[in-house]
């Protein structure tokens, strides 16, 4: 039987990094678990984890000083943690939409 230490260990992601990314995708926890540990498995993953902790710290600054500073440090944890600096918008397997036309 899996543990939840283990199903974070096999994502490859902390605790707070779930927690971001349930807020952000207004998921439950282990759905969130889930979705990070798929998105890592990509190779934009990384900087699709480090952007939801972004725009949650970027929401929080509107709240709460408390919660911008303890966003603060798991953002710049989530920096180090995941530093591929792959950006997916610059894919060349995504899909251009009609604003984006090269």
């Amino acid at each position: 039987m899996l543990t939840m230490d283990d199903c974070l260990g096999l994502a490859n992601l902390e605790t707070d990094e779930v927690a971001q990314i349930a807020a952000h995708e207004h998921l439950p926890f282990m759905a969130a678990l889930e979705k990070g540990a798929s998105l890592l498995h990509e190779p934009w993953g990384d900087a699709a984890v480090r952007q939801m902790v972004w725009d949650n710290l970027c929401c929080a600054t509107c709240r709460s000083p408390a919660e911008t500073a303890s966003l603060m440090m798991l953002y710049n944890d989530t920096c180090t943690r995941h530093p591929n600096p792959f950006d997916r918008r610059r894919s060349p397997t995504r899909a251009v939409g009609p604003q984006q036309r090269h």
